[in-house]
């Protein structure tokens, strides 16, 4: 029964490790034709195995994948020479203000700053950690905007829930 098991494990962070995109854990229970609680049981046995490694297994919005560990952040972008880009005081305050406002539109943005958004809004679509989520059903249908995938991923939050306990925080 272990030998099954520790296959299962393999096999699970086989498919995560390969896939081009996170994986749900319906995803693979459906793929590998089994229980998605045991599923669930042992994504998390690889959360808790990965934990202290320099890769580690992710949750981000339902969807797991890996990605290197956030303490060693600075060291993997001096190897590769990069940095990751910094986003401006006003840049966050549109991302903070959208998450927790969404779907919201630049009008509603703009009134909540005091001051036009335009650049920044346009700035934050092209890196994609903002998102047209539709049109708002009022006079001039104007754009409706959210945080993206993308958004989770940069600031390390598993989903819209983990969001509002932030906001419970304050």
């Amino acid at each position: 029964m272990q030998e099954y098991r520790n296959l299962l494990k393999k096999q699970i962070e086989g498919l995560i490790f390969i896939s081009n995109k996170p994986v749900s854990s319906s995803e693979i229970s459906k793929f590998l034709g089994i229980d998605e609680g045991e599923v669930l049981e042992i994504l998390e046995e690889l959360e808790r195995d990965y934990k202290e490694r320099g890769i580690n297994l992710y949750k981000i919005n339902g969807r797991y994948e890996f990605g290197t560990s956030p303490d060693i952040s600075d060291f993997l972008l001096k190897f590769l020479k990069e940095k990751r880009e910094k986003l401006s005081k006003s840049a966050l305050e549109i991302l903070s203000i959208i998450a927790y406002h969404q779907p919201i539109t630049k009008a509603e943005i703009d009134a909540l700053r005091g001051i036009k958004s335009d650049g920044i809004i346009h700035s934050l679509l092209e890196k994609g950690l903002i998102k047209i989520i539709g049109k708002k059903d009022t006079p001039g249908r104007p754009f409706l905007y959210g945080v993206s995938e993308k958004f989770y991923k940069y600031f390390l939050i598993e989903d819209e829930k983990q969001l509002k306990d932030f906001e419970e925080l304050e």
